[in-house]
């Protein structure tokens, strides 16, 4: 359901980008090198505040069904609003990466943060998608839907942000309404969302793509923010897309599925991958995030509660390929 895209070769050495930092871990006899967003929790009690965009997207199909995406219901979700996580009241990605080093923040770094700025939101976007590159549909609660082809949107996608030129030190955040992408052909469906990076005249770019799901649409209830959660929390533990692991296997997906740090793709074929929390009155669906230990094999998991994700639904180390 998640992709990677990106584009324009490797970074110069010293490009200006977004704040990072540098680990490791060892599953014997090989170190495996990560860079994360932030600073190192092991650091103490320091607080990054990355800047933050928001585009949204109109998408317009040739049957004239139409899905925009909402930057006021993304401002107001818990990806940049407040809300009770366990790891402590705070934004989600911050909350994700609290509780993926816990042992390490309770230790020596309890005010230690990663959070997104207050985002600026850009004019929106209308993409129309030619009738052979997708179809709009309507859905059995009256929501509409769009489908299209995975290939035609990165492209589409890829010369949008590339005109909009934006700084390097920020988090360009992309939201539609409730769209899908198919791979080839409309049976295998669906991707929701994809980050990456780029090199431009401004350094090395970081960014993240989302749909936004109307509830009701989706079989197993992924709706609102699950998609966004997945992404942001994987731009900030894998911002370039290239901090390499053993290839792992799928909680209830595909064997030798992976060898990049992608936090949300080990839960994402479960039955129900998300979770619930408010912000206020508003109910979300936010996904479960993989920690640290579980790519490392740490046991006992510096995850709190000693578990392998936020919520639980890893409960041991992956098996890898």
């Amino acid at each position: 359901m998640f992709t990677t895209y990106s584009w324009g070769g490797p970074a110069a050495r010293a490009a200006t980008t977004i704040p990072t930092w540098n680990g490791s871990f060892t599953i014997s006899p090989t170190t495996y090198n990560y860079k994360m967003v932030g600073t190192n929790p092991a650091g103490g009690s320091k607080t990054t505040t990355v800047p933050t965009e928001i585009l949204p997207l109109k998408v317009v199909m040739s049957n004239g069904i139409t899905v925009t995406g909402s930057a006021s219901k993304l401002k107001a979700s818990p990806i940049f609003s407040n809300a009770a996580f366990t790891s402590g009241t705070t934004q989600l990605g911050d909350a994700m990466l609290r509780s993926g080093f816990w042992k390490t923040v309770q230790a020596s770094s309890p005010n230690w943060h990663l959070l997104l700025g207050t985002p600026k939101v850009l004019p929106t976007v209308t993409i129309n998608v030619p009738a052979a590159d997708g179809t709009g549909f309507t859905s059995s609660n009256g929501a509409p839907f769009v489908n299209i082809l995975y290939s035609w949107w990165t492209k589409k996608l890829q010369s949008i942000i590339t005109a909009h030129n934006f700084s390097a030190t920020t988090l360009p955040l992309i939201i539609s309404g409730t769209t899908f992408l198919y791979i080839g052909n409309p049976s295998n469906c669906c991707v929701y969302g994809y980050h990456g990076s780029y090199t431009s005249a401004s350094g090395h770019n970081t960014y993240a793509f989302s749909n936004w799901i109307a509830a009701g649409v989706v079989a197993n209830g992924n709706a609102d923010v699950y998609t966004m959660s997945h992404e942001v929390s994987e731009w900030a533990a894998d911002p370039f897309v290239n901090d390499i692991v053993p290839i792992w296997n799928q909680p209830d997906g595909s064997t030798c599925f992976n060898n990049l740090l992608e936090v949300g793709d080990p839960v994402e074929a479960m039955p129900k991958p998300w979770y619930t929390i408010k912000v206020g009155t508003v109910t979300y669906h936010p996904s479960d995030i993989a920690g640290i230990s579980w790519f490392s094999h740490d046991s006992p998991s510096l995850q709190q509660n000693g578990l392998y994700s936020y919520k639980g639904y890893l409960k041991t180390p992956n098996t890898t390929c």
